[in-house]
């Protein structure tokens, strides 16, 4: 027997061809009763072996990590104790401490002082004879061994000479292994690849940098015995180091800081204070009996699971939100908690919503809760810098995000090592048609194996990234739990583990995320004096507006898919809009529920429920089950399940569980509902639905959280239209639409929109008097942040001179000024004004004086012919993304012969009928779950048009879909109810008039912004 204990992951970073739970579950497979997984410069891999090595708890999983000296080489490192792995984690941090991001190593001077910070490290070290190692002997004189490998490449011997040398020189034990670098000889090729990504090199050339052969795979004990059949002392030795590892990953634990606690008070105690104390704040008229009960049940379960500390950090850092009038919410499954509720951290009653607590927090889950907060964007680096500067940069630090191969990369990466460039192909494009591509084509032997290299590589990761918004917090020093490294964005440090892998160590994750759409409600609150929770609930014109489906710009409903819905739901209420957020997703769609729900809403069938506890459970969405607690409580109910039980169906059913436990949850839902009296045909059916449901389903918990914004968002629409556009404006980017399209729905509904002015403009969007708003400085293209201050701090200018006297402002802002119109209110012409503004920039900075010695005053001199509307509109979307003057579809039909529909006319129409129109491109989208359908959003001066293409059309249409942004569209008009759209038979583009004729143009020639 033997122990392999050099060992490297994919996550070594294209260095190898295997992932960690590969190469766990190949060791168990083969019969080794250990393995050690040693990745570069970290332990990104191990929770992902551990993951893989629970389940088989006579295998031992030894934690180690490879790490660079500078001048010298590599230094295996194996923990042997729990001290041992948080020395080798703050050794590693230290490693990237000062470098660049990507770089990480010691000096030999830099790690001495790290070892002897430690007095005596918890470490065996593994090192190769190929320099000196003489200085390394002082420092480890216990525990450090030289490791050889016998790779069958003609240096076996030369390496082992050398071995043998150091070993008798220092007395030190050798160790046999075979530093692998993938599971399977078959990975060889591919890891060839990956070191020709690496190394930038095509294969052809790449030659020495490549393994001689495929020997680096992780051998049976029986292999390893053969080749080291006159050394077995040293595959010995290997099991003697793995027996003295007695580390377990298992053995990490967390606790949350606490000590800003009161003293009077325990973690529990002072929380059980502030969530009583904030109860009768959201209840003013008294606690409820029923919320009582759920304060003190909530409270039992998190005092059992010993959580307090974690509620207490995230309202701690909420208070700190609110304190600096950072406006913030919590949503997801922390909205199912009262206890969370009391404590503001969300905004939702979910007592009142008969919400689920256990889809928060269970006793049989045994992990800890998640609970996501949204901060107002424009802030949240300000809550991110609290946290730091509270807890130190040693105690807390942001989760990474893995960046994965998806298919378009991994094609193009394995293509250039083929010498075959691809080019730049899109994610969707390359996921979506290639398959199709190979299936109807075949393949020469080279597309073969690039395709299968492209197979395996998907997945692999590319590099590490920032979370969006989790951090990691820790009373112990965090780094002596995972190596903390430098991120890109300044001011950031990351730990080397996803959410992911905090999960599978029942790590605590807090999750300070931003929310573009927060940024506009508090802009918008502010300028109309409100708070969010002034704003009145249940506003009869709110919703009037909403089923009329008039919702650019709200939160949420304002896709085309979900105004299409809005129009046949017909919210009426708050908790229609919860149903309403969460039925235009894959879940509902792929359990095939939203005709049956929208047909019982119609009342054109009747709801019936097929078990008298049914009717409690789906009573709300009518019969039919919508969300995921719903599921749970359903399982609770009928098949006699815990609410521990429950989510675990809920889990097990997702797409990212194995088929085991799908099986086994599946099974035992049918026996339960079985007992309860139910038809084995219902339960089978009740479980397939279900199935299909739960593996995309939505949180109710999660839906009424964000249907609070998307009615205070429709509310500041409604009422404040002006505030709402301008806020939106000065919020980009988000949202689902272009600045353009929200100037123009803004403008039809009575909002006056003036240009951008020298004299009058601050830098963002601001009112300008009664439903008015002015554009600002900060739409000006090739405008810098500086440029538009400077001109803020010199104003007010008399006459374009005074603004050029001195005026530091570039040739690319001058003339973005010039033609988006500024100068309008000095009387000057756009051309004439960018022809005189840029003659006296370079006069004044180019000193081309013999050109323009002499410049009389004004540039109304120079003879230009003004420019027409279209033209001005066209200058507007160059220089300002956007046109308050008209919408370009208007002016186009003064000059081009268009189809007289309009979207207006459109809604007279009966349906079935056939109709040709005409509109602005505005949004393209392509479902998974639309089998192959393209909805396309289409806009003219009157309103928007929904249409839908079938695959076939798509495909005879291509070319003008991918590269033409207006069009001319004939098909059929289908109508339900409010909801609209034309299903599209031909397509083709609208013709630009040209001076002397009307020729084919396309217009991203005249509106490149578009």
């Amino acid at each position: 027997m033997y122990v392999e204990l050099s060992c490297q992951s994919y996550y070594s970073f294209l260095k190898s061809g295997s992932g960690p739970d590969e190469l766990v579950q190949q060791a168990i497979d083969v019969g080794l009763p250990a393995l050690a997984v040693t990745d570069d410069h970290g332990v990104y891999g191990l929770p992902k072996a551990y993951r893989q090595q629970k389940d088989h708890p006579q295998f031992k999983l030894i934690a180690g990590s490879r790490l660079h000296i500078q001048n010298f080489g590599v230094l295996t490192l194996l923990a042997r104790s729990r001290q041992g792995y948080g020395q080798m984690c703050k050794t590693l941090t230290a490693a990237f401490q000062g470098k660049q991001k990507g770089e990480s190593f010691l000096t030999q001077d830099e790690f001495e002082k790290v070892v002897k910070g430690f007095g005596c490290p918890e470490w065996h070290v593994l090192v190769t004879a190929e320099q000196d190692i003489h200085w390394l002997v002082a420092l480890f004189p216990e525990r450090l061994h030289l490791m050889t490998s016998r790779f069958l490449d003609g240096k076996d011997s030369d390496r082992e000479q050398q071995a043998l040398y150091f070993a008798k020189k220092y007395s030190l034990p050798i160790v046999a292994s075979n530093q692998v670098l993938y599971h399977h000889k078959d990975r060889r090729p591919l890891h060839d690849v990956l070191t020709c990504v690496s190394e930038g090199v095509h294969l052809g050339e790449a030659g020495f940098l490549l393994k001689s052969n495929a020997q680096r795979y992780l051998k049976t004990p029986f292999e390893m015995a053969k080749l080291f059949k006159d050394r077995p002392e040293w595959l010995q030795q290997s099991l003697k180091i793995a027996e003295d590892c007695h580390f377990s990953m298992s053995e990490l634990r967390y606790y949350y800081p606490s000590e800003w606690i009161p003293k009077r008070h325990s973690a529990q105690s002072y929380l059980e204070e502030l969530t009583f104390k904030g109860a009768k704040k959201r209840y003013p008229k008294g606690v409820p009996l029923k919320v009582q009960a759920q304060i003190q049940h909530e409270l039992t379960l998190i005092a059992q699971q010993k959580f307090a500390d974690y509620f207490l950090t995230i309202h701690d850092i909420v208070e700190y939100a609110r304190g600096e009038d950072i406006l913030c919410q919590g949503r997801g499954s922390a909205a199912n908690s009262v206890v969370c509720y009391c404590l503001g951290i969300t905004a939702i009653d979910p007592v009142r919503m008969n919400l689920l607590f256990e889809r928060f927090i269970s006793a049989e889950r045994d992990e800890p809760p998640d609970i996501d907060v949204d901060f107002d964007a424009r802030r949240r680096e300000e809550v991110i810098q609290y946290v730091y500067n509270k807890y130190g940069r040693h105690r807390a630090a942001m989760v990474s995000a893995v960046v994965t191969y998806r298919t378009s990369s991994a094609l193009r990466e394995v293509s250039k090592v083929f010498g075959l460039p691809v080019g730049t192909l899109s994610s969707k494009k390359v996921e979506s048609c290639f398959p199709d591509l190979l299936e109807k084509s075949p393949l020469n032997v080279r597309e073969e194996t690039i395709w299968q290299h492209v197979r395996q590589l998907k997945g692999f990761p590319r590099h590490l990234s920032i979370h969006s918004g989790g951090f990691t917090l820790s009373a112990q020093p965090l780094d002596e739990i995972v190596p903390i490294e430098p991120a890109r964005m300044e001011g950031r440090t990351i730990i080397q583990w996803d959410k992911y892998d905090l999960e599978t160590l029942g790590l605590l994750k807090v999750d300070i995320l931003s929310l573009g759409m927060l940024n506009a409600m508090k802009r918008t609150l502010d300028l109309v004096g409100l708070d969010l929770y002034d704003v009145p609930m249940e506003d009869p014109k709110t919703y009037e507006m909403i089923q009329k489906a008039d919702t650019v710009g709200v939160f949420q409903i304002e896709s085309r898919a979900q105004m299409s819905m809005l129009g046949r739901l017909q919210p009426r209420n708050f908790y229609d809009l919860v149903v309403q957020v969460a039925i235009v997703r894959p879940g509902p769609i792929v359990g095939k529920m939203v005709h049956p729900y929208l047909k019982r809403r119609q009342q054109k069938e009747p709801v019936t429920y097929a078990h008298p506890k049914l009717k409690d459970i789906l009573g709300k969405t009518l019969g039919v089950p919508l969300f995921q607690e719903q599921v749970m409580k359903m399982a609770i109910e009928l098949a006699d399940f815990t609410p521990g039980e429950a989510d675990e169906l809920r889990r097990a059913i997702g797409a990212w569980r194995s088929e085991g436990s799908i099986h086994k949850m599946g099974h035992k839902l049918m026996q339960g509902l079985m007992r309860n009296g139910l038809s084995e045909d219902f339960a089978a059916r009740v479980f397939q639905q279900i199935q299909g449901f739960a593996q995309y389903g939505f949180p109710e918990s999660h839906a009424a959280s964000f249907a609070l914004l998307a009615y205070v968002s429709s509310y500041l629409k409604c009422h404040y239209p002006a505030e709402f556009v301008a806020s939106l404006i000065n919020a980009q980017p988000m949202g689902f639409y272009a600045p353009h399209t929200l100037i123009h729905d803004a403008q039809r509904h009575g909002v006056k929109v003036l240009p951008v002015s020298l004299n009058h403009s601050q830098y963002e969007t601001v009112l300008s008097g009664e439903n008015e708003i002015r554009l600002g400085l900060h739409r000006v293209r090739h405008m810098s942040l500086r440029e538009a201050h400077w001109v803020l701090e010199h104003r007010p200018f008399q006459k374009a001179e005074d603004f050029l006297m001195h005026c530091p402002l570039k040739a690319g802002a001058l003339k973005s000024l010039a033609m988006a119109g500024a100068f309008g209110e000095f009387g000057f012409e756009r051309r004439e004004t960018l022809w005189w503004i840029l003659a006296q920039h370079q006069r004044r900075f180019r000193k081309q004086l013999d050109l323009f010695d002499y410049q009389p005053e004004g540039p109304q001199v120079v003879g230009f012919a003004g420019m027409s509307l279209k033209e001005q509109i066209e200058a507007d979307y160059q220089h300002l993304g956007l046109s308050h003057l008209a919408h370009p579809m208007q002016e186009l039909r003064k000059s081009v012969r268009l189809p007289k529909m309009t979207s207006q006319s459109l809604r007279e129409q009966v349906s079935g009928v056939r109709v040709e129109i005409a509109g602005l491109v505005l949004i393209k989208q392509r479902p998974g779950t639309a089998k192959g359908m393209l909805f396309c959003t289409l806009e003219d001066e009157h309103g928007y048009i929904d249409t839908a293409t079938p695959p076939d059309v798509v495909e005879k249409y291509r070319d003008v879909f991918n590269s033409e942004c207006f069009l001319i569209v004939t098909g059929v008009l289908q109508k339900q109810q409010n909801a609209i759209s034309v299903l599209i038979e031909r397509c083709r583009p609208v013709p630009i008039k040209d001076d002397d004729d009307i020729i084919e143009i396309k217009p991203r020639q005249y509106f490149r912004s578009l």
